[in-house]
Order: structure tokens, then C-alpha cells, then sequence
């Protein structure tokens, strides 16, 4: 009986992960596999990463594999699928927490609070007047429950510019902005007197003033360099300039470069 020796051939060629037999996992990269990783997995990934210098996200999406795009699409959906989420969440206490405010303010600022600012707590009565005698008693009742609201109406108010204030900064990200964060600081402290939302609008509109201002001057600059370099292409040289000859329109110049590069 003869054996029969089976060789095997081993492959050693380095495989790719678009090359590769392996199935493939279906599950998609979510931003919190991302966030999962670390410099003990790559040394990019640091704490603190504030990497800079690098060519353009676009530039590479243009060369890197299919399958790392796909990955990028899945963790920018993911991406927004969460911030989609907590924004309704967000909304949903906040309503929550106008809703609560509300019940709050119509307990202390509700008709029986109403009544009790209609009573003349400093006037004294006569207390051997049996009119008199309810009258003052009615004035002390009146005066024990302002002095138990009138904290409650307090942080009522609080918390109503608390709300405000928290409502004003998701809709106006700008304000954590170094930017504008410096300036409105510096203006607040100059003027005590405005609100907050005051102060961010005068900021806006400056630095907007600002920045159409610098692009302003920034497309005049533009035109006047364009317009001396049409003049002089057009016209030529005043003077010749190192047996530079003058010339009468922009292609005669063009030509005579061409010609005489080391001039």
C-alpha cells in the first residue's frame, strides 16, 4: 500500500482587508466604537488630540477604500441620529421644566397672591373695634403669607431667567466662542447694566461689522492688484529694465518671456 505524501502550499502574500475571505462584520461603526478607542490603540487618538497641518478630510475621502468611507457614512449618521435624539430630549425636559415653572407661578403669583398685594399690611386698626379686630387679623394672615411667598415668587424668578438664559445659549452656540466670549465679558463688566442677550447682539454686530469690513478691504485689495497687472500687461513697461523692451499689448510680453526666460 503506497502513502501518499500531500503537500501543502502555504500563500504568504500580505491580505487586504478588501482581498480578504473573511466574512466580513455586518454591524455597523458607531461613533461610540470611536470614542472607544485610544492611544494604546493608535497614537493619534490622545486624550487631548489637537492635530493640525493635515491635508483636507475631502482630499482623502477621495483615496482611502470603500469600506473605510462606508465607515465614516455610519459614524456620521450615528452621529446624528444622537445629537437628533438628545436635541428632542433636550426639548422634552424643557418643556417639562415650563411646564412645572408654570404650575409654580400660578401658585404664587395666582389670584389668592394677587389679593394678598391688594391688603394694606401697614395700616393698624383698632383692636377693641370688633370691625377693627377682623380687620387686623385679616392683616396679619395677609402679611404671614406674603412673608411665606414672597421667597417662592423670588426663585421663581430665578429660575424663569435661568431657563431664559439656558434657552439663549442653545440657540446662539457663538457664545462659547473665545470670539465672542472675551468681548461680551469685557462689555458686561463696562456696562452692568445690560443683559447678557444684550451684550451677545452688540458683539455680533461688531465683529460682523468687522468681518464685512476686512472683506471689503480684502476684494479692493484684489482689484486694485488686478487692475495694475492689466495695466501694465496692456501697456507695457514705462521704461526698459534690463534691455527689457517695452511692449503694446499682454500676449507680446508673453511671448517675449517665453522666448528670453533668463531675462
Amino acid at each position: 500500500m503506497e502513502n501518499t505524501e500531500t503537500t501543502t502550499e502555504v500563500d504568504n502574500t500580505s491580505v487586504t482587508p478588501e482581498s480578504s475571505d473573511v466574512a466580513q462584520d455586518e454591524s455597523n461603526l458607531t461613533i461610540d466604537d470611536l470614542m472607544s478607542l485610544s492611544e494604546d490603540d493608535f497614537e493619534e487618538f490622545k486624550q487631548e488630540a489637537n492635530h493640525k497641518g493635515m491635508k483636507p478630510l475631502n482630499e482623502w475621502m477621495k483615496h482611502i477604500p470603500a469600506d473605510a468611507r462606508k465607515h465614516i457614512a455610519n459614524i456620521r449618521a450615528d452621529y446624528t441620529r444622537k445629537t437628533t435624539e438628545i436635541a428632542a430630549m433636550r426639548r422634552e425636559l424643557e418643556n417639562q421644566k415650563q411646564a412645572m415653572m408654570q404650575q409654580s407661578k400660578n401658585i404664587v403669583d395666582g389670584p389668592l397672591a394677587k389679593r394678598l398685594a391688594e391688603v394694606n399690611t401697614e395700616e393698624e386698626y383698632d383692636l377693641y373695634d370688633p370691625k377693627g379686630m377682623k380687620a387686623e387679623i385679616q392683616r396679619q394672615a395677609a402679611l404671614m403669607l406674603k412673608q411665606m411667598i414672597e421667597p417662592a415668587q423670588q426663585e421663581l424668578q430665578l429660575n424663569q431667567r435661568r431657563i431664559e438664559l439656558d434657552r439663549f445659549k442653545i440657540e446662539n452656540p457663538e457664545l462659547t466662542d473665545p470670539e465672542y466670549r472675551g468681548q461680551i465679558a469685557e462689555l458686561l463688566q463696562t456696562r452692568p447694566e445690560l443683559k447678557l442677550e444684550d451684550a451677545f447682539y452688540i458683539v455680533k454686530a461688531k465683529i460682523g461689522s468687522q468681518k464685512v469690513n476686512a472683506e471689503k478691504a480684502r476684494l479692493e485689495a484684489d482689484k486694485a492688484a488686478r487692475r495694475t497687472v492689466a495695466s501694465k500687461s496692456s501697456k507695457g513697461t514705462a521704461e526698459a529694465v534690463n534691455g527689457t523692451p517695452k511692449f503694446k499689448n499682454a500676449w507680446d510680453a508673453y511671448q517675449w518671456h517665453r522666448d528670453n526666460p533668463k531675462k
